[in-house]
């Protein structure tokens, strides 16, 4: 039987298969269309099937490699006209995703892809036409970035509560970080994450030569960071105060993967799959109990507790107690209010489904 094929066009196309004319729409330059996208080298693109996520397989990917990139995000489209062509999945088409990245289109399981540069995605619901917002993920712009984990449960509890000394990371062979962008993606609910720029732990940081540092508005800046005891991999905002970094220095919470899997709400974590543990604290590095944590209840939803034992346990208050902390469960990434008292905070917060997210916020 002679396979299906769908070409995802640009632009009307002459060939005699059957087409769906796939449009973008470029970002406005203060939404990122202005970003460098010189880096981008790869541009894969995904045909979702109806049966998708459920069947993790039903989807067929291509990629095309661009030998050099737009100057601009906004000269994208130029740049990929007539270039994609793909099949359609077994099941029927639910979704195009369309990601430009650095790297190659050949994809090792034991190298990271690339640092995504723009994420464009869309349902199908029939049409012969099909239009696709680009989203700006990352500028293609790098610095140098030092990266310091802290355990806020040692940061915020017990004997350790306030001690930056207690909270650092150890170094050790799977202690480490990498820096890279968390985006919401149409056809599933948990986030998507790619980057490439990472570096072990010496003396209770990592020292990244090169990494995306510029952000489009849906996405974050996003550092998986930790030691073999602690870490997360979380959205990060590089505005806000911290309480141990250094002058420099990127501070990037983290919590025990153990009491983070114990203390999960499985029915709230159906509803939201991506699960952080936050902190509220002062300039002193005091927790601050009585601080309320808001968010957009169809996204998400805020869970008060304290530790005891090897989880945390919700308390049923709604306000923060002696500890500081509280859990959000997100479908999305999130912007989120923090308030004590005069004092307030918005801040992004965002994780991966399937492993630890975490928040440390400083009212001052």
């Amino acid at each position: 039987m002679r396979p299906t094929w769908i070409l995802l066009a640009l632009g009307a196309s002459a060939c005699a298969e059957p087409v769906i004319e796939l449009s973008f729409t470029i970002p406005a330059a203060d939404r990122g269309g202005d970003f460098n996208a010189q880096c981008i080298t790869a541009v894969d693109v995904f045909t979702r099937g109806n049966d998708y996520p459920t069947s993790p397989a039903d989807f067929v990917r291509s990629c095309v490699e661009l030998t050099a990139g737009s100057a601009k995000l906004s000269g994208i489209k130029s740049a990929l006209t007539g270039k994609i062509d793909v099949r359609l999945p077994p099941s029927g088409l639910a979704a195009v995703e369309v990601l430009g990245r650095r790297g190659s289109c050949m994809l090792d399981e034991f190298v990271p892809p690339g640092d995504l540069v723009f994420y464009a995605g869309s349902a199908y619901i029939g049409d012969d036409q099909l239009a696709l917002n680009i989203d700006a993920a990352s500028s293609c712009d790098q610095a140098p970035i030092v990266v310091r984990p802290v355990d806020i449960i040692k940061l915020t509890t017990g004997a350790t509560r306030g001690d930056c000394a207690a909270a650092k990371a150890i170094d050790g062979p799977f202690a480490g970080a990498e820096v890279g962008t968390l985006i919401p993606t149409v056809s599933k609910t948990v986030l998507y994450n790619v980057g490439n720029s990472g570096a072990s732990l010496l003396d209770g940081v990592a020292t990244i030569e090169a990494a995306s540092m510029t952000v489009g508005p849906k996405a974050c800046l996003a550092v998986g960071s930790g030691d073999e005891t602690f870490g997360s991999l979380s959205c990060i905002d590089r505005s806000a105060p911290t309480a141990c970094a250094m002058a420099g220095e990127l501070e990037t919470p983290g919590v025990n993967g153990d009491l983070w899997f114990a203390s999960i709400d499985q029915a709230k974590k159906n509803k939201f799959p991506s699960v952080i543990v936050g902190a509220v604290i002062n300039g002193t590095r005091q927790p601050i109990a009585g601080a309320t944590v808001e968010i957009d209840p169809k996204i998400g939803e805020v869970v008060y507790v304290e530790l005891g034992g090897t989880k945390l346990v919700p308390t049923g208050a709604s306000t923060t107690g002696a500890s500081g902390l509280f859990m959000v469960y997100a479908s999305t990434i999130a912007n989120v209010k923090v308030t004590s008292g005069s004092l307030t905070r918005m801040t992004q917060m965002g994780a991966l489904s399937d492993g630890p997210g975490a928040a440390l916020v400083v009212l001052r």
